[in-house]
């Protein structure tokens, strides 16, 4: 089958394992650009190399940069953005195939300033595409994450990254549209894997707020984290994911705890200690944000 006309583009640090699963399945499009971590510790470069990707290294100093920095060297029409711990499901395969070469998708919608309303097929410059998510094993169907579509097949020349150190985001020139199909995200799947993401994301958050001057107070410390909690516990329904749900609410109120009190104890201002643990770390989200976008039942708040 001919290749799409699409550059995949992947952030990946220590992801030599899941590089070699996910590689081979990409094989659909014409272009993988993957940039590496230039601290990653194992075969990374040399397990996307072998498989065919064009690989990149850079110094990660946030995510936004670092995948506007992919961006820049990928060379195909359209771009699907992937992380090493995502897969798309067979229909969410063909969908793309669909979008890219100028097939149906769901009624396009207005996004950003003055976008027109994309009726016509291969209108849009965007496409959303729904993903779900696995939380120690099992699949959280609540806590915030039921429902999220996020943007992930744009047009290169409508595309950019902002700067956001995490919970980068893409901005598209014109009408997204949902396409059908899921992306599987396997992030969570060890407990050390959620300790650490939690940890590195909280430093990575307050970095980010007190960049722009926030501070924060001891009632932001107090009165937020058990906020967060009731909002994906309760108004959120992670009660229905059981013990899992529980878990994973209680990381999202304790990474939010420590990035406020991480902004209370070092202000805007102040040369900020967190900065090294805010760099350090491989593409991914925190316990309660699943990564890149900023999710409606994440943990950054």
């Amino acid at each position: 089958m001919e290749k799409l006309p699409l550059s995949v583009l992947l952030l990946a640090r220590d992801e030599a394992a899941r590089l070699a699963d996910l590689l081979p399945r990409l094989a659909f499009a014409r272009e993988v650009v993957v940039v590496v971590d230039a601290a990653t510790r194992d075969a990374t470069r040399e397990v996307a190399a072998r498989h065919g990707a064009l690989v990149h290294e850079r110094a990660l100093d946030g995510f936004g940069p670092q995948r506007a920095f992919g961006l820049a060297h990928a060379t195909q029409p359209w771009v699907l953005w992937l992380d090493a711990d995502e897969r798309l499901d067979p229909r969410a395969v063909a969908a793309v195939r669909e979008a890219v070469t100028g097939g149906t998708a769901r009624p396009a919608t207005a996004e950003g300033s003055g976008a027109a309303r994309g009726d016509r097929p291969g209108a849009a410059s965007g496409y959303r595409i729904e993903r779900v998510t696995w939380f120690l094993g099992r699949r959280i169907r609540y806590c915030g994450w039921r429902g999220e579509r996020i943007l992930r097949l744009f047009r290169r020349d409508a595309a950019s990254f902002d700067d956001a150190p995490v919970h980068e985001q893409v901005r598209v020139a014109g009408p997204v549209a949902d396409l059908a199909g899921t992306i599987e995200h396997r992030s969570y799947e060890r407990w050390e894997d959620c300790r650490s993401k939690m940890l590195r994301y909280a430093a990575a958050g307050a970095e980010r707020m007190r960049s722009t001057g926030r501070s924060a107070s001891p009632l932001d410390v107090l009165v937020r984290p058990p906020l967060r909690f009731f909002r994906m516990y309760v108004l959120q329904a992670g009660f229905l994911d059981g013990a899992h749900g529980l878990l994973l609410c209680a990381l999202a109120a304790a990474q939010v705890l420590l990035k406020y009190a991480e902004l209370w104890a070092e202000p805007a201002g102040a040369p900020p200690a967190s900065a090294s643990l805010a760099r350090d770390g491989a593409p991914r989200a925190a316990a309660g944000s699943p990564k890149h976008e900023r999710p409606r039942g994440g943990a950054a708040g």
